[in-house]
């Protein structure tokens, strides 16, 4: 009795889900071999190699039907993934993502493009990409998840920054990275990891015009520096773009330099004297 019962159950479940499920799917799910089941959606042709049906894909991206350009930027990518068509589509989808809004997501495409394949023609492009995807969540823009933009970007442009800087440290947009991470970290309040950000990009890039902004910036971060994060013996000097003292500007006329007092070199204030005299903000 109880089987009966629980196999008519099971029938009228059944029954109900059929006639619970829309008449018109938005996709068909369709199998095939090697790639496995796939969603297929209605009027979306496909290609029979990676260049046709690269060029589906593009051609969807320039109607700007994005999701499906998707899709068929990956089907290239699981179907041909060593084929040169890969590497347009993955650069393909990583831009069709950052067209809906999804940057995070575009932001690791495109580092995936890097990883596969390091010598990509497309490397430059792919850099120039992801530091303009870390402006925007440096500007504030959040990060898109389930279709909504909710998530703090903060920690995702020191990400995106130090990545760049890590797949090109002298490419055109390396410093400009290293000194937007000294930037998002004063955003957030951690003056001494923006301390180090800028010292990083004195070390590297010490001859660049960027390091005497990344020199003042170290002098205003290290005097907001919280007293119970201050490193113990911190006796660093930092180098500040002042002009010569009158005294010292006459006598550089004649070719006899004064000693400074206390030793120090002009224009180079200690970070203790720069804690200490700076006036309050």
């Amino acid at each position: 009795m109880r089987l009966h019962k629980k196999f008519a159950i099971a029938l009228l479940s059944v029954t109900a889900f059929v006639f619970v499920m829309p008449v018109n799917a938005p996709a068909a799910l369709i199998w095939r071999k090697g790639e496995g089941w796939t969603w297929e959606h209605e009027g979306v042709t496909t290609g029979t190699n990676p260049s046709d049906q690269l060029k589906i894909a593009q051609g969807l991206q320039a109607k700007k039907q994005y999701r499906n350009a998707i899709d068929a930027y990956r089907r290239v990518i699981s179907r041909w993934p060593l084929s040169f068509s890969a590497q347009d589509a993955r650069l393909g989808e990583a831009e069709c993502l950052g067209a809906i809004g999804y940057h995070y997501k575009a932001f690791q495409q495109y580092q995936e493009l890097i990883k596969k394949n390091p010598n990509t023609t497309h490397f430059n492009t792919v850099l120039q990409r992801q530091y303009e995807i870390g402006n925007l969540f440096l500007a504030g823009e959040r990060q898109k998840a389930w279709g909504i933009r909710w998530l703090p970007s903060l920690d995702r442009a020191v990400e995106v920054y130090e990545q760049v800087v890590k797949n090109g440290p002298y490419s055109s947009v390396a410093p400009e990275s290293q000194f937007r991470i000294g930037l998002a970290y004063e955003k957030q309040r951690d003056y001494l990891a923006a301390v180090h950000a800028y010292e990083k990009l004195l070390e590297r890039y010490p001859k660049l015009p960027l390091a005497e902004g990344a020199q003042f910036q170290i002098g205003i971060s290290a005097r907001r520096i919280r007293p119970e994060r201050r490193e113990p013996g911190d006796c660093r000097l930092y180098r500040f773009p002042a002009p010569l003292p009158e005294k010292r500007q006459s006598s550089a006329r004649t070719g006899i330099p004064d000693q400074p007092k206390g030793g120090a070199s002009p224009g180079i204030v200690p970070h203790r004297s720069v804690l200490r005299e700076e006036p309050p903000l």
